[in-house]
């Protein structure tokens, strides 16, 4: 019996751009405000945007949502996160979520593979 395809994490940064596209045909006024209020959530404030990189990546573990990962560890090494302080964000988040989101380490670890954290 043949397994499916496990996705990898820029697999599932795709979908949620997919999805981001669907939306903006779909629901443009809906995604139009989504995006503003991402956007004003994720700049920088008194917090840097890495640190609120860093926070999203914890409650996307918490939320066990896949493509959430992938955006927010994408976005941290973006933000110049590195490898250990996205692991030491996802420690507080099993910390908080325990092992239903410890189950998720791994794919954070395979997102900072694919994306090159250092």
């Amino acid at each position: 019996m043949e397994h499916p395809k496990k996705n990898s994490m820029r697999d599932m940064f795709q979908e949620l751009n997919k999805a981001y596209e669907l939306m903006s045909i779909s629901a443009p006024d809906f995604f139009r405000d989504f995006m503003s209020f991402l956007d004003s959530t994720e700049r920088k404030g008194v917090l840097s945007e890495k640190t609120k990189a860093l926070i999203s990546i914890a409650l996307a573990i918490d939320s066990h949502c896949l493509p959430c990962i992938s955006f927010h560890v994408s976005n941290a090494i973006d933000s110049r996160a590195t490898k250990q302080e996205i692991l030491e964000a996802s420690e507080i988040a099993v910390l908080m979520g325990g092992s239903p989101a410890f189950v998720y380490l791994k794919n954070v670890l395979d997102a900072c593979e694919e994306f090159g954290a250092d």
